[in-house]
């Protein structure tokens, strides 16, 4: 299977890093293939509803970095998620990912049925 990781946490060495880097190996160790995209260390913000998504050529016209996890995501058979809880919900950094996710169903993109 072909695996998109994406992290959320903004602390490198901390338990999300951790625990993502143990189902990596072990993913890679059954003969997945992985693409791992740390969020947090990346320029991503939120949606802006514009609708443009894919008219463009790129996945999203104001995140210009999350085109590269939208192709990842395209080609992938399953999309993880890593990160700690914030106030009983999810960092800032990751939202934004989770938001430019629309741009994948606007564009058309096959992403239903993904595990």
């Amino acid at each position: 299977m072909r695996i998109t990781v994406i992290t959320g946490s903004p602390r490198k060495h901390g338990n999300s890093f951790a625990m993502t880097e143990t189902f990596i190996k072990e993913a890679e160790h059954c003969g997945h293939e992985i693409k791992r995209f740390d969020a947090a260390f990346m320029k991503i913000g939120g949606c802006h509803a514009c609708m443009t998504c894919y008219k463009t050529g790129k996945a999203c016209s104001f995140n210009e970095e999350f085109d590269i996890i939208a192709s990842s995501i395209v080609d992938s058979d399953a999309i993880v998620f890593t990160m700690p809880v914030y106030w009983y919900s999810i960092p800032a950094q990751i939202k934004g990912v989770i938001d430019c996710m629309f741009s994948l169903v606007v564009g058309g993109k096959e992403v239903a049925g993904k595990k």
